[in-house]
């Protein structure tokens, strides 16, 4: 799922999640919420992750489409 692999590509680099929370503007809970899979991410939340972590838009492509098919 996309939410797991934002969360693992983040710990297999050492970026903290409240890195992202500064990032996106958000509280940590919400952020928390999304890399746990609690909480949909949304388009814009996305463009916002990918922005953070420096990676193109189809980063996390194949887990996009991944989640469409469930």
């Amino acid at each position: 799922m996309l939410n797991q692999s934002i969360k693992k590509f983040m710990e297999e680099r050492g970026i903290k999640q409240s890195f992202l929370k500064e990032q996106l503007g958000m509280k940590a809970s919400t952020v928390n919420a999304l890399l746990n899979g609690d909480r949909k991410i949304s388009a814009e939340e996305y463009f916002k992750i990918c922005n953070a972590l420096k990676v193109p838009l189809d980063y996390f492509k194949s887990d996009l489409t991944d989640d469409n098919t469930k």
